[in-house]
């Protein structure tokens, strides 16, 4: 069975460096923020949508069709699995692995450009025909509220704790427990845990990434897309967020149960 392997990680948790470094390895095609309803979501919101069709990923960052075929095929009716299909035919003749960061936000927040199915839609697609190699990334959830309320124009006007706290928690619970890595542990040790999640997904790993880094084609965060190396990042919330904030969050019924879920990879008290 040919083998795919996938990235999930929720917004504002490092998945657009980390999935550059892991593209920046040897023999890797990397096709970034992919979801089975990604360009309808991406149309609805006048975005440029094309970004969203992994056929236009795989063409524009990496060429792997003749023009006149790409041609074809973009004007093709391919549903979703058969572009993938196209692809994965494309990189076992040219002896490379295919790396897809899944756009898990669509799936676990969505609103307002979607509305949430709390399920990992491209796994349940892709798992039917292919071998799934894959990884989870995962940031402390506090840390990745206040990123999202600091970074993400549109979070504040959509998302309470307690609707974020759901998102995070089933993002958690579809997750396979040996296949995750902390975004703090990267920062940490990027070299080290790069290779950790290289066996995980079984690449080879190239000591020499960081020389590839400015070749790597992605989306995501405007900083980590630009961004030649890595960068320590220092915790935030406990500085963040006041006194009153901090009674109310250490009563919170579900985050109590969510540091409950989470205990063997976070400990949080203010």
């Amino acid at each position: 069975m040919t083998e795919i392997r996938l990235i999930h990680n929720l917004q504002r948790s490092g998945g657009t460096i980390i999935s550059k470094c892991l593209g920046a390895q040897k023999d890797v095609v990397l096709l970034s923020e992919i979801h089975p309803n990604g360009v309808e979501v991406l149309r609805n919101r006048n975005k440029n949508y094309e970004v969203g069709d992994p056929i236009f990923q795989a063409q524009e960052w990496y060429e792997l069709f003749k023009k006149e075929e790409y041609e074809k095929v973009k004007n093709s009716n391919y549903n979703f699995e058969q572009k993938i299909d196209l692809i994965v035919e494309k990189i076992e003749k040219k002896n490379k692995k295919l790396i897809i960061r899944d756009w898990s936000f669509l799936d676990h927040f969505g609103i307002p450009f979607i509305k949430p199915t709390y399920k990992n839609s491209i796994l349940e697609i892709l798992n039917k025909k292919f071998k799934i190699l894959n990884l989870y990334i995962l940031r402390h959830p506090l840390e990745l509220y206040i990123s999202c309320l600091n970074s993400l124009p549109f979070f504040i006007k959509n998302y309470n704790f307690d609707i974020f706290i759901k998102g995070y928690e089933n993002f958690f619970l579809h997750a396979s427990k040996g296949k995750i890595f902390k975004y703090e542990d990267f920062y940490s040790n990027p070299e080290e845990n790069l290779k950790n999640m290289c066996k995980t997904i079984k690449i080879n790993f190239n000591d020499n990434f960081r020389e590839n880094l400015n070749k790597i084609k992605l989306t995501g965060d405007g900083k980590a897309i630009n961004s030649t190396n890595i960068f320590i990042k220092k915790s935030i919330a406990s500085t963040l967020i006041k006194k009153d904030d901090q009674d109310k969050i250490n009563g919170n019924t579900n985050f109590i149960r969510l540091m409950e879920n989470i205990k063997n990879y976070y400990q949080y008290n203010f």
